[in-house]
């Protein structure tokens, strides 16, 4: 089954926003058949350090067959160099859940 990274802004983010936001969108995708990866997920701490949360979440993206990214992800430093990432891996990037196949 293909994994889908979920990609957008974090730092700074009311938390509860953040989780919803997220949270959404990996229901989306797990309805579309795919596994989500969540970012907020995989990191479980609100106080860790961008530098190794972004080391968890590169890590994981590697492993991954696309991205979503989130309409916020301009606006997120660590969303913009997954996205430059992606792209150098040649990973599906899409940009709403209506453009992932079903």
């Amino acid at each position: 089954m293909k994994k889908i990274y979920i990609a957008g802004k974090v730092s700074g983010e009311p938390i509860a926003e953040c989780t919803m936001k997220f949270g959404l969108a990996q229901k989306q995708i797990e309805d579309k058949g795919y596994i989500a990866i969540n970012p907020l997920e995989l990191v479980n701490d609100w106080k860790m350090d961008w530098k190794p949360a972004m080391k968890i979440c590169i890590t994981a993206l590697f492993d991954c067959d696309a991205v979503l990214f989130l309409e916020d992800y301009t606006k997120s430093k660590g969303a913009l160099i997954e996205f430059g990432l992606a792209k150098s891996l040649g990973l599906d990037r899409y940009f709403s859940t209506t453009q992932i196949p079903t």
